[in-house]
C-alpha cells in the first residue's frame, strides 16, 4: 500500500510539480533520513538538519531519474543520503562525535570484538575515520549496512551488484579496519 502511495505522489510531482505530493514524500521519510544522517555523521543538530535538507533537495531534483524497477523508493532515497554523506566527508575534515551503532548479528567470531567496540562507542570515531578512507562504493556499502541497517541483498539491488559481492566487500573492509586497529 505504501508503495502505491509513493508512486502516486512521484507521478504528481513529475507531471504537475505538485508541492503537496512532494511534501508527503518528504514527510514520509524525513525522520528516517534525519536519524540516518545523525548516526553516520555524529554532527550537531544544525548540521544534521542542513544535510537532511540537502538529501531531500537532491531527491526532488533527481526524481525523474528514479526507476521503481531497479529499487524501491526507500532504497533509492537512502542511496542519495549515503552519497551526500560520502561527498560531505570528501569535501573537508570533520570533527566526529561519539555515537553508538547497532551490534552486528550472525557474524564470524573474529568480527564480534570489532562490532562490540563500535556499539560501546569506544572507538567509533576512529572507525568512522577509517571508513572515510575507503573508495566511495565501499563507503556506501559500509554505511548502508552499519548505519541504515540495510541487508546485503537490498544494498546489492540498489548498487547493481550481486549481494555476494556486497557481502565480500563489506567483510573485507571490516577485516582491514579490524587489523589496522588491532581489534
Amino acid at each position: 500500500m505504501e508503495e502505491k502511495r509513493e508512486q502516486k505522489w512521484i507521478r504528481r510531482v513529475l507531471r504537475w510539480g505538485d508541492r503537496k505530493a512532494a511534501g508527503e514524500l518528504v514527510e514520509l521519510y524525513y525522520q528516517d533520513i534525519f536519524r540516518l544522517v545523525a548516526r553516520q555523521t555524529g554532527e550537531d543538530r544544525e548540521t544534521v538538519l542542513d544535510l537532511t535538507q540537502e538529501v531531500f533537495l537532491s531527491m526532488l531534483t533527481s526524481l525523474s531519474g528514479y526507476d521503481n524497477r531497479k529499487a524501491s523508493f526507500r532504497t533509492w532515497l537512502y542511496r542519495i543520503a549515503t552519497h551526500k554523506i560520502v561527498d560531505r566527508y570528501r569535501g573537508r575534515e570533520y570533527k566526529m562525535q561519539r555515537s553508538s551503532v547497532p551490534l552486528e548479528e550472525d557474524l564470524p567470531d573474529a568480527f564480534q570484538p570489532f562490532f562490540q567496540a563500535l556499539e560501546e562507542g569506544e572507538i567509533t570515531r576512529e572507525i568512522l575515520e577509517k571508513i572515510r578512507n575507503f573508495p566511495g562504493e565501499t563507503q556506501e556499502i559500509l554505511r548502508l549496512h552499519i548505519f541504515a541497517r540495510q541487508t546485503f541483498e537490498t544494498i546489492g539491488e540498489s548498487m547493481g551488484l550481486p549481494s555476494s559481492t556486497v557481502k565480500t566487500r563489506y567483510y573485507r573492509a571490516v577485516e582491514k579496519i579490524r587489523k589496522e586497529m588491532e581489534i
